[in-house]
């Protein structure tokens, strides 16, 4: 399963049912009311006064009375305002919710209501985007029903809630998007996706540990694919809409993160074992044999010889830059360094674009930090920039990584700060990362100050020590 096409944003949904795809472009909602009543005047008349209850309603949550104008405009008049299916599914979430309501049927009754919203909406999803501002997409609206099952379902005894079922909607939804386009997947979406997949690999961590490494980084990669076009926003003055991206997929990108590294999935030993498995089955199959190497490289274990197993065999089969960093990273470690310059250069040359090449010389950068060649690392940071300069911001937070890593933190921190004024996508990853070095040079100071006075002890020490053994007193 693949996100990277989550930030299409083009190709309208095919229609689902035909003898549905009423065309109501320039229609009042009278007329949409009429179109499923024959024009009959009072069940227009009635049909208007349950939009106008309907959204009174749910402004004053007030959530038993807009369902009862819901359920009327649900059988009535589908297509009377497009606030039925929006507003709908929030209204349902809340009913079910409530605290003060215990009885079980009652709730499984606004559960199994919601998903036949859900289904309507899709049945006439070619009549409401004709009318609509906002064209969705099945994609759009999987995505939506998808989230809602999850926050839902568990609440409901009788739902048939499983992890499986939940993961099961994500990843149709993901489908959906991927294939016909679609706006953009919010941050709190992939946030939610991933912590079921979490969740499932923590029931068969065994079973799903590839499966989990996969979500993480396609999870990892939509929301970074959502942070370049805030960058691409600001680039042309919509700082508006660059602030909104970048609050919607950062501190979702943050928890992502800190939820994989609490996993323990990217065990270094265990991970070894897998692919070590996997190896014959693998070998023959270029594709298997690159994406197994990303996850590797993503999991420190770019230094361990089923690595270099893999970026052999791939290599063999056809060159990409993705092998031939891990030849030039096997080549390191041997101690070959012509051969690894070699294997680094051929991973550009096999780099049709300059914005491309930048891409490369941040994977080298890294493969050259993790083998603590931190001078070739900081100049293949500095070349990233100079093929592509929009590359500027993840170039200088490189830069500021490995002088924290020299222990240059006042240097570290200056990268940090001109990451984020480069490049707003890393804006929010600059200021953690200035955090941890604060508390590194905060522990550092107090490891030299105990240092210092510990020498001090010692030398008062020798002082008394020679004192007595002078026979003075």
């Amino acid at each position: 399963m693949k996100l990277k096409k989550l930030a299409v944003a083009t190709a309208l949904a095919i229609s689902i049912v035909p003898v549905m795809a009423q065309d109501f472009e320039g229609t009042s909602i009278e007329d949409r009311i009429s179109a499923t009543n024959n024009g009959n005047e009072d069940s227009i008349k009635i049909g208007r006064q349950n939009v106008s209850l309907f959204q009174q309603s749910m402004d004053i949550k007030d959530y038993k009375e807009a369902r009862n104008n819901l359920l009327w405009l649900k059988k009535n008049a589908p297509f009377a305002i497009n606030g039925i299916y929006t507003q709908g599914p929030l209204m349902y979430y809340f009913l079910i919710s409530d605290p003060n309501e215990t009885d079980k049927a009652k709730k499984l009754q606004y559960f199994n209501e919601m998903m036949e919203l859900f289904d309507l909406r899709l049945k006439n999803l070619d009549a409401l985007n004709s009318f609509s501002k906002i064209k969705n997409t099945k994609g759009d609206v999987l995505s939506v029903k998808a989230e809602y099952y999850n926050w839902t379902a568990p609440q409901v005894e009788g739902s048939g809630y499983t992890l499986n079922k939940s993961y099961a909607n994500f990843s149709e939804a993901i489908k959906m998007v991927n294939e016909q386009g679609g706006r953009e997947i919010t941050g709190s979406f992939l946030q939610t996706f991933f912590a079921v997949s979490d969740a499932m690999y923590k029931a068969a961590p065994n079973a799903l540990r590839e499966q989990y490494l996969q979500d993480y980084l396609d999870s990892k990669d939509a929301c970074e694919t959502m942070l370049m076009m805030a960058k691409e926003a600001q680039q042309i003055g919509d700082t508006a809409r660059a602030r909104k991206l970048l609050e919607t997929y950062d501190i979702p990108l943050a928890a992502i993160e800190q939820q994989f590294s609490q996993s323990g999935a990217a065990d270094s030993t265990q991970l070894a074992a897998i692919y070590t498995k996997k190896f014959d089955a693998y070998k023959d199959d270029l594709a298997k044999l690159n994406s197994s190497l990303v996850i590797m490289q993503q999991n420190d274990l770019d230094e361990t010889e089923i690595y270099y197993r893999y970026a052999e065999a791939a290599y063999a089969l056809q060159p990409t830059f993705i092998s031939a960093i891990g030849l030039a990273q096997k080549s390191q470690k041997e101690g070959d360094l012509g051969k690894m310059l070699e294997y680094y250069n051929k991973a550009l040359e096999l780099c049709t674009t300059d914005a491309r090449r930048g891409a490369i010389c941040l994977n080298i950068c890294n493969g050259l930090t993790k083998s603590k060649q931190y001078i070739g690392a900081l100049k293949y940071a500095e070349m990233a920039i100079g093929y592509n300069p929009d590359y500027t911001g993840k170039a200088y937070m490189k830069m500021a990584n490995i002088n924290a890593l020299l222990g240059q933190f006042n240097e570290a921190l200056e990268y940090c700060d001109k990451a984020s004024d480069a490049d707003i996508t890393v804006s929010g990853s600059a200021s953690r990362l200035k955090e941890q070095i604060r508390k590194a040079q905060a522990n550092k100071s107090a490891n030299d100050k105990a240092q210092k006075e510990y020498n001090d002890f010692l030398k008062r020490k020798k002082a008394e020590e020679d004192f007595w053994s002078g026979g003075k007193k």
